[in-house]
């Protein structure tokens, strides 16, 4: 049983070894110029240990971002849980302060990484890497789905119960949204992640708001209808 122990452990700070020269080395230099060989270097580690964990250099690009993400969108949906146990429709900004406030507070944690990792969802986009970009959207999607019900329901909520934005570009404005805030994170000087982060949330505010309503084919309850 001990040596189970020790050996899980071990294989464990191995992978997790990997995967900060992976992070590291994808930020600095990209995706395609970084090789296994220099990340295994980095890592103190073998090509047999890359593979073993991974199975090759894409999984272990997608499981870069799956450990940053999965904690991130962990955190972004335990806030929206509680901007829906505040109000019943959520607010706006408390909708949009969930989504964006967990990313930005990544840049108070330096030595945690994460403006390396915004870094890297910067090289991300200027790949257009369209395998990772699949990935990612198939992994995650059902968090942007989230948000986006639930800026629907909070726009209702000011303008009336069957009217709203259209679905698409309620989508369209969060992947606005999601540009701007990856570009203001690159910013490796940002002092105030707390007020830029409101500051984001009011433009987008500003501009979901500014969006046409339509309206809603909202099927009527059995208690309304009678």
């Amino acid at each position: 049983m001990r040596f189970n122990q020790a050996f899980v452990s071990e294989a464990s700070g191995t992978r997790d070894r990997i995967l900060d020269a992976a992070e590291r080395l994808f930020a600095e230099q990209g995706f395609y110029v970084t090789t296994l060989r220099a990340i295994t270097q980095a890592a103190d580690a073998n090509l047999a240990a890359v593979n073993y964990h991974f199975g090759s250099k894409q999984a272990l690009v997608i499981a870069v971002f799956q450990r940053r993400l999965d904690e991130l969108s962990a955190d972004r949906l335990a806030r929206l849980d509680q901007a829906h146990a505040r109000h019943d429709p959520p607010v706006l900004e408390d909708v949009l302060d969930a989504f964006v406030y967990p990313a930005m507070a990544l840049m108070g944690e330096r030595e945690a990484g994460g403006h390396r990792f915004m870094q890297l969802l910067m090289r991300a986009y200027a790949d257009h890497d369209e395998a990772l970009h699949g990935a990612i959207s198939q992994e995650y999607g059902h968090v942007m789905r989230r948000f986006a019900q639930a800026v629907e329901q909070a726009v209702r909520g000011e303008t009336g119960a069957t009217q709203a934005p259209k679905s698409d570009e309620i989508r369209q404005y969060l992947d606005f949204l999601v540009g701007a805030l990856t570009y203001t994170m690159a910013d490796a000087n940002l002092k105030n992640p707390r007020a830029t982060a409101s500051s984001l949330v009011t433009f987008a505010a500003a501009g979901i708001r500014s969006l046409p309503p339509t309206t809603l084919n909202i099927q009527p309850t059995q208690e309304t209808a009678s």
